[in-house]
């Protein structure tokens, strides 16, 4: 069985199977490296969980994906009124940086449906790889730690009690396990992660809280570079019901409104590809995935 047909067989599993999870690459050990904290019988984990369609990868996935874990203080400019020393926000809860990564790919979305004419699950898999082998760096030193993942469930609640579960069945041999999985979404994501209509009636606080309590962060980047852009995340941060998770440094927000990967979108790389403006996808993809996309024939109609 080729590489391709293993994966594939993997493909159909898990997109035909309610709640399932499985690795599809991963550096060996996963997610244990040896920048691991220990502290005694306690291990340290906090993995940085890029969820995305990846349809297809751009440089601002790739910057968002290799980012440092942000401060309270990065959301807080934006938050006048909120007090990040209030009793709700403590420092001693403050998790370690990052020690490892997730590119995650979704078999099922809450909005989004794969066409006959989308790039399909394989493709996007592939691309996923070139991505978590790019030679982007920050001055992070777990850029090499990174795996990539599918799983069959819509939510975000759900991906982060699947592979909490999937984790501690995995590393039994570790004690007192302390595990922290953060979710980097965009704005149209974080918009709806607060919407009850993707939550079963009168059960959005519950599950909520079910989410932030086991150790689960959302790191939110921030998307476009005009003042629209930081009155619709200013919005959102103030609601009843989420200000708390500000406040508690559970919802924090990504970048300063001006890294430079604002404006780049897959849209655009579509739309650059439509019209054979190859210059253009180098710009917004990368050499390797630009390539990619032109042998594989992609995004042509």
């Amino acid at each position: 069985m080729t590489a391709k047909s293993h994966i594939q067989d993997t493909i159909n599993r898990i997109s035909s199977t309610p709640g399932s999870f499985e690795l599809i690459s991963s550096p060996t050990n996963w997610p244990i490296s040896h920048n691991t904290a220990q502290k005694g019988s306690i291990s340290n984990i906090h993995i940085a969980i890029l969820d995305s369609s990846f349809n297809p990868p751009t440089i601002a996935h790739q910057a968002i994906a290799f980012s440092s874990f942000p401060s309270t203080s990065n959301t807080n400019t934006i938050q006048d009124d909120i007090d990040i020393t209030s009793s709700s926000y403590s420092s001693s809860n403050e998790p370690i940086p990052y020690t490892c990564r997730l590119l995650l790919f979704s078999a099922r979305n809450v909005e989004k449906q794969l066409r006959s004419k989308d790039t399909t699950v394989l493709q996007r898999l592939e691309m996923m790889s070139i991505l978590s082998n790019s030679k982007f760096k920050d001055n992070n030193n777990n850029n090499d730690n990174i795996a990539i993942g599918l799983i069959n469930e819509p939510t975000f609640v759900g991906k982060s009690s699947i592979i909490r579960n999937y984790l501690k069945n995995s590393l039994k041999e570790i004690s007192n396990l302390n595990l922290n999985l953060s979710f980097l979404v965009g704005t149209d994501t974080l918009i709806r992660f607060f919407d009850p209509k993707f939550y079963p009636k009168n059960q959005m606080e519950i599950k909520l809280n079910e989410y932030f309590e086991s150790g689960s962060y959302l790191i939110s980047a921030k998307r476009g570079s005009d003042e629209t852009n930081r009155a619709i995340e200013e919005e959102v941060l103030n609601r009843d019901g989420i200000k708390q998770w500000v406040n508690k440094g559970n919802l924090r927000l990504l970048g300063t409104g001006n890294e430079g990967w604002e404006e780049i979108s897959s849209t655009k790389v579509r739309e650059a590809v439509l019209k054979q403006n190859w210059d253009e996808v180098d710009k917004l993809v990368g050499k390797e995935m630009r390539d990619y996309i032109r042998k594989e024939g992609l995004y042509t109609s």
